[in-house]
């Protein structure tokens, strides 16, 4: 099995600001289109892999507001409460609700720490229902998004069925409209995202691409790159609201030569012609090992193989190699 690598025939690096960039949607500066002023071209018998290299994204957005689709809450069939669009704690969704007048003077909320719970306790004299199967707000306070309509009679609490969830965006996709075919998704099959990022810091702190996010490798055919337009979104494809806080994005694109089984034997010849020129390219000054008591040697002077400097020999070695692995292949 040859162990050789591809060299990129050539890469550029892009770099974005939210500012230079031109906004798509009102309002929301997560739906952009860059154009570059000197295009990426791609021939015939090549391919583009697209990587991010580095994101700097403002934890600048709501956890709970109408573009998540998540704050309404239904009852008695026609009621609705509406929560603002803000960032909350549980204890200020359960403030939310007992501050709103209609809603408290049927349902008095309280929270439970130690289940991270939520209930509502009816304190009427008459049934009053909760119609969680209109409602938005399901998940952040503990219940199914498919559940149906609960009735709760005069003095009955309904307690939430599961835990309040406030952690409301899990993650950040950046999307593009470049076509890749590499990338599929459980929700529409191929897909458009370039790279996944986690939320792993709190509100208004600064959200990296960090080491422990895997780096994606999105492979386009495209025959040029001019026009890009961009899409930031949570796990749900949600536009990203960053109040109007700008953000930084970095891609790498490296050209390829296409794969084809009938010419593989031709990308192997390119990659040891690259990979000599690389060796021969590194300046061949003397090297110094250190020794501990501080008699350091010329690695020229103590190289087994006499008349050679170690990079010399490395490189003849890694030639070598390379022309008997591509002989072994063939035979």
């Amino acid at each position: 099995m040859s162990n050789l690598l591809l060299q990129p025939i050539n890469s550029t690096i892009l770099h974005i600001r939210s500012k230079d960039a031109t906004q798509l949607v009102s309002g929301f500066n997560t739906d952009f289109n860059v154009n570059l002023v000197n295009p990426i071209n791609i021939n015939q018998n090549q391919e583009i892999h697209i990587s991010m290299m580095s994101a700097e994204i403002p934890y600048s957005f709501y956890n709970i507001s109408s573009n998540l689709n998540n704050n309404i809450i239904k009852y008695d069939t026609t009621e609705t409460l509406t929560f603002t669009n803000q960032d909350y704690s549980i204890l200020d969704v359960r403030d939310f609700f007992n501050n709103n007048t209609a809603f408290a003077n049927i349902f008095t909320t309280t929270y439970d720490t130690q289940k991270n719970k939520l209930s509502f306790l009816n304190k009427t004299g008459a049934t009053h229902t909760i119609d969680l199967n209109n409602s938005t707000i399901n998940k952040v306070i503990g219940f199914d998004e498919t559940t149906s309509q609960r009735t709760i009679t005069a003095g009955s609490t309904l307690e939430s069925d599961y835990v309040c969830n406030l952690a409301t965006i899990h993650s950040i996709f950046v999307k593009s409209s470049m076509a890749t075919g590499n990338v599929i998704s459980t929700r529409i099959g191929n897909s458009t995202t370039l790279q996944k990022i986690s939320v792993d810091v709190n509100s208004n702190g600064i959200i990296y691409l960090n080491q422990s996010d895997f780096r994606q490798i999105s492979v386009s055919q495209s025959n040029i790159i001019d026009s890009i337009t961009f899409r930031i979104t949570d796990q749900n494809d949600n536009l990203l609201q960053l109040n109007n806080v700008n953000f930084e994005l970095s891609f790498l694109f490296e050209v390829f030569p296409r794969y084809n089984q009938n010419n593989e034997n031709e990308r192997r010849r390119s990659v040891i012609t690259t990979n000599k020129q690389d060796i021969n390219s590194i300046p061949t000054q003397p090297m110094v090992i250190a020794r501990p008591n501080g008699n350091n040697q010329d690695i020229d002077n103590t190289h087994p193989i006499e008349g050679k400097t170690a990079i010399e020999h490395a490189s003849n070695r890694l030639v070598l190699d390379n022309l008997l692995q591509i002989v072994e292949d063939q035979s």
